[in-house]
């Protein structure tokens, strides 16, 4: 099972995630992890617009609108390579850069549950693919 392990930064937890563009170039971005984000990936706009391969409505959020479009997560070396919703958001970005300089957005819980995630006193940890797989019994 891959893992990636970070140490917390300005006291948050956080992923240093690949995004592929569209002419094959992998970019690698520091992004805090937050499980009470509803959105995938946040991402400054400029970065979400270089990111994206293809379009995708926009959508309102308590920080304001947010421009969307579908954006190639690529991390081999976790064994994570998808095709994931992202947004575009500059209050995002810019309230994440207060906690470090190197964060320049969010990942959320649907990006987070593609896996297993946790933390100590420490440390941040993302692990895929999942250890186990929950099923509902009826």
């Amino acid at each position: 099972m891959a893992e990636q392990r970070n140490p917390y930064r300005g006291e948050r937890p956080w992923l240093r995630l690949g995004f592929r563009t569209a002419d094959g170039a992998v970019h690698h971005y520091d992004l805090i992890a937050d499980t009470g984000s509803a959105a995938g990936i946040i991402l400054r706009p400029d970065l979400r617009i270089a990111m994206r391969f293809l379009p995708l409505a926009d959508r309102p959020s308590n920080f304001g609108p947010m421009s969307g479009g579908w954006l190639r997560l690529y991390n081999p070396g976790l064994g994570v390579v998808e095709t994931v919703l992202g947004y575009g958001n500059d209050r995002v970005a810019a309230t994440a850069a207060r906690s470090h300089p190197n964060y320049v957005g969010v990942v959320g819980l649907p990006l987070l549950r593609l896996g297993e995630y946790g933390g100590d006193a420490t440390d941040f940890w993302f692990r895929y693919p999942p250890t186990s797989t929950s099923t509902s019994q009826p």
